[in-house]
């Protein structure tokens, strides 16, 4: 039972993770990560991805503090946008199943909201937009 409770958080943490990847790829695909991008992710991790579910990891962390950590990492790192989205690609097409409708939904619903969130949406923000509705229509 512990190991299965264990493997369900890593899981999760996995899950958000690869989130965090996903919406640094929309942040940072125009070539910045501007403060109000930020700061919309981390409300949208507090209204709505952390109240999803209640895994924590071995230290206590609610598991959905992933996305930020993953987001943060990638920020710090100057990753490239096509490098996150593709962990993000990669994690998604290994486990899709994680990715039921309303997932789907929320994700695409906090990746419009980061890229709307400086300015309203340019070209390459629309552009990976479009990658991420494409990546999910391909594997409904």
């Amino acid at each position: 039972m512990v190991r299965a409770l264990r493997t369900m958080t890593t899981t999760y943490e996995d899950l958000y993770t690869s989130l965090g990847y996903l919406f640094y790829s929309i942040a940072a695909s125009d070539g910045s990560v501007r403060p109000p991008e930020v700061e919309k992710l981390k409300q949208l991790v507090k209204e709505h991805w952390l109240p999803l579910e209640n895994s924590r990891d071995e230290f206590g962390t609610d598991a959905g503090h992933y996305i930020d950590i993953a987001f943060d990492f990638a920020n710090a790192e100057r990753m490239g946008s096509d490098e996150a989205f593709a962990r993000f690609r990669s994690s998604y097409m290994a486990n899709p199943a994680q990715y039921d409708p309303s997932v789907r939904e929320l994700v695409l619903r906090t990746a419009a909201a980061i890229s709307s969130a400086f300015a309203g949406n340019n070209k390459a923000e629309l552009t990976r937009l479009s990658e991420l509705h494409l990546l999910f229509k391909d594997r409904t």
